[in-house]
């Protein structure tokens, strides 16, 4: 069935409406917060700990690139895609998608060559066996690109539900139960079959968001007389991507230092640690996925109706963050000995990281309100320094500490970034940043 302007939701919604969207994607956050754990308890029994780190690191390399390709399309798109559907505009919503998800495929194949080209001078070997998993993990690429903008095209429509629900718990579950699946047949399970399986997976669940997409003629294929705004488009999400690309680069550093620098079995440990303080980021992702759509219609008429959804977006922040903080640090050693024995000596780690992504989670509405008011370039030189300062103490305290330096690194920039950020959203809105 295709929406009409009348089925369109709209920033008029009623509050229940909010409030059961809301509470959706709480359950939603939860469920997918318990999927992903299970999906890396799983794989941290079936895997010895250096192939565990060794997933974790080519995760986060194909995560990292299936954004870098779109040039911050996925980022920009509730900001040009909301307003485009409140004028049931599905032409130019077809024209938006069409255009960063060429753009994304273009780019994926570059990246693809390069670390192909990368991982064969590196081994000295052409055989794929030798390769480390990031060069089996980027074939997913362009599918994780095209997914993060079909998922997006979902969100800005107001059909978060099932703009988040087949990645947040479906992706994990199905990875889990292939990977679990395999590993019964085989007997086990090894680093490059984890791997492609979760590869896989990637493209049964993007696949299937694009087939909700189509059913729904959100959009309709047809392209838009007028053209498209290529240039507008990329002058707004360029800084946008780099920002938030800074920030996951921010996130994933750690593994990448300790590659480089700690033992093998730390990078594993930390991996575990890092997967549960994430939980507070899914917790701001949600959050931040409903009130995302509304906030720039209201900047738009006006600074009392933004502040108004400003401050409703941040008392949710609070409401879930802080109590979810709390209990992550009081629970540490229980929840990390869930991985295996071994684990439990990330316990300071795990406190550690439960600070810096508390503050991080609750800056999250701050930088969408400055990159929604013309600020993209602050957010992106605040994340930038930020990025620098924690590498640098990557580089002094990992040697020396092993991944209690990682941790103690990441928790003091997220904060500092996070505590700057809220300051210039608040001088913004008193200077009429809105």
């Amino acid at each position: 069935m295709a929406w009409t302007p009348d089925t369109i939701p709209n920033v008029t919604d009623t509050s229940s409406k909010l409030r059961n969207t809301g509470l959706a994607l709480g359950a939603i956050g939860l469920g997918g917060f318990a999927a992903d754990y299970a999906l890396n308890v799983g794989l941290s029994r079936l895997l010895d700990p250096h192939e565990y780190g060794d997933f974790r690191v080519a995760h986060a390399f194909a995560s990292f690139a299936g954004v870098a390709v779109l040039l911050g399309g996925d980022r920009a798109a509730p900001m040009v895609m909301s307003g485009l559907f409140k004028q049931d505009d599905r032409a130019g919503v077809w024209e938006y998608l069409r255009f960063y998800l060429r753009l994304g495929t273009l780019l994926s194949l570059a990246v693809m060559a390069v670390t192909w080209i990368g991982a064969a001078l590196h081994v000295g070997s052409q055989d794929p066996r030798e390769h480390h998993a990031l060069a089996w993990v980027v074939v997913a690429v362009p599918v994780i690109a095209a997914g993060a903008m079909v998922s997006r095209t979902l969100q800005s429509a107001e059909r978060q539900v099932w703009a988040a629900l087949p990645w947040r718990v479906g992706f994990p579950l199905l990875k889990l139960a292939l990977i679990g699946l395999a590993a019964a047949v085989a007997g086990g399970v090894h680093l490059h079959g984890a791997v492609m399986i979760a590869v896989v997976a990637t493209v049964v669940v993007a696949g299937g968001q694009w087939w909700a997409l189509r059913r729904s003629e959100l959009p309709t294929l047809e392209r838009d007389a007028g053209g498209a705004a290529t240039g507008d488009w990329l002058r707004a999400s360029v800084p946008m991507m780099g920002a938030f690309l800074v920030a996951l680069a921010l996130n994933q550093s750690d593994l990448y230092f300790l590659e480089i620098f700690a033992h093998d079995d730390q990078v594993g440990h930390y991996a575990a640690a890092s997967t549960s303080a994430h939980f507070l980021l899914i917790l701001q992702a949600t959050v931040i996925g409903l009130v995302a759509p509304r906030l720039r219609p209201a900047i738009d008429r006006g600074a009392e109706e933004a502040r108004a959804v400003y401050s409703h977006g941040m008392r949710m922040l609070l409401a879930v963050t802080v109590p979810v903080a709390l209990g992550l640090a009081v629970a540490a050693k229980p929840i990390l000995a869930i991985f295996g024995p071994s684990f439990v000596d990330a316990v300071a780690e795990l406190e550690l990281l439960v600070i810096g992504n508390a503050a991080w989670a609750l800056a999250a509405l701050a930088t969408l309100w400055l990159q929604y008011t013309g600020r993209a370039t602050v957010v992106l030189a605040v994340t930038i320094v930020t990025l620098i300062a924690d590498s640098g103490l990557n580089w002094i305290l990992i040697p020396r500490f092993g991944m209690a330096g990682a941790a103690l690194s990441t928790a003091g920039t997220l904060s500092g970034a996070a505590l700057t950020l809220l300051v210039l959203r608040r001088r913004a809105a008193k200077d009429g940043g809105s």
